[in-house]
């Protein structure tokens, strides 16, 4: 058995004789990183051990000498742990890594995103890499001690890089394909690139319509009354008449479809008039059963009686017998 062959059995066995610990370590290191404000989702893996020897022969094994015994596979895997972080936009990236350093001295980086960025003919996915271990004392984090010494790599996608990065690893023969196959898989690249930046440009613009909302308000801007209802506009008319409410998007897009669906002309105005002239009913209503209503059930029958034909599916028949008994 000649020296390689030793080394390859000495890292056999610890790669073996370690693996519970390092699987222990992969689960406290995703928990730890999943509690990052902008984190979406965590993921880690330990590399496989024949994945490790391959490393170790392509880039570290040609820089030794034939006679060059003083080495230890294990310690040139630096990325036998690794943990991927996905987050929603691009923006997100640095705001991750700047909060990491709560819980992580940063030992290397590469940044594939950068690294892009001054190429002109080239694409390919974007990135954070960083070679993280542990900071000394965490007085708030339990058992940290114990998986101190350990490097491993991060990865910070958003959601658009990891799919990409995960299509574009399935793709075979990449690098010596006709050149007409090249640039199909460029422009591929090029349009998941273009769709990161508008997901954040996007987001952006939600941010300053939801600003211009309140500033609106804080100015006691009139309700235009001709404008075609929308989310922002539905919001403004809302919390003039339920500022303490919180109104949450998810729940606001889904009620706004549902009257759109039924009035696909509805403005803004109609809206401020069925609530201000309504809501004395829903707040009888809610007198009348004994049961405190929240601001989207208040609006339903505000809106039914504004237009009890149009709007009559908003309300539940429980809710309509309501009505019934009251008149």
């Amino acid at each position: 058995m000649n020296i390689f062959e030793n080394k390859i059995e000495e890292f056999h066995n610890w790669y073996n004789e370690q693996l519970p610990f390092h699987e222990e370590a992969v689960s406290f290191f995703c928990s730890l990183i999943n509690t990052i404000q902008n984190v979406e989702s965590v993921n880690g893996r330990i590399k496989n051990e024949e994945e490790c020897i391959n490393k170790f022969k392509r880039k570290y094994l040609p820089l030794l000498g034939e006679e060059d015994t003083d080495y230890e596979i294990k310690t040139q895997i630096s990325d036998l742990i690794g943990i991927r972080a996905i987050c929603l936009y691009s923006a997100d990236v640095n705001r991750i890594r700047r909060d990491l350093k709560k819980f992580f001295h940063e030992v290397d980086i590469s940044d594939k995103s950068g690294q892009l960025e001054k190429t002109e003919d080239k694409f390919g996915y974007k990135s954070l890499h960083l070679q993280l271990v542990l900071k000394s004392r965490l007085t708030d984090v339990a058992n940290y001690k114990r998986f101190g010494n350990l490097t491993f790599e991060l990865q910070i996608r958003t959601i658009i890089q990891d799919a990409w990065g995960i299509l574009d690893h399935k793709i075979k023969y990449k690098k010596n394909i006709p050149q007409n196959l090249k640039r199909r898989i460029n422009r591929l690249s090029a349009l998941f690139e273009i769709a990161d930046d508008e997901f954040l440009n996007i987001q952006k613009e939600i941010i300053q319509e939801e600003i211009k909302i309140r500033n609106r308000l804080k100015r006691g801007g009139k309700i235009e009354k001709s404008k075609a209802l929308d989310v922002f506009r539905f919001l403004f008319v809302a919390l003039k008449f339920f500022p303490s409410y919180n109104f949450i998007e998810e729940k606001v897009d889904g009620f706004v479809e549902e009257i759109l669906s039924l009035k696909s002309d509805f403005t803004e105005g109609e809206l401020s008039e069925a609530i201000e002239k309504y809501l004395p009913f829903a707040d009888k209503v809610e007198q009348n059963i004994k049961q405190r209503l929240n601001p989207y059930t208040k609006i339903r029958y505000c809106l039914y009686k504004l237009d009890s034909d149009t709007f009559m599916s908003l309300l539940s028949f429980h809710q309509m017998s309501i009505i019934n008994n009251m008149t």
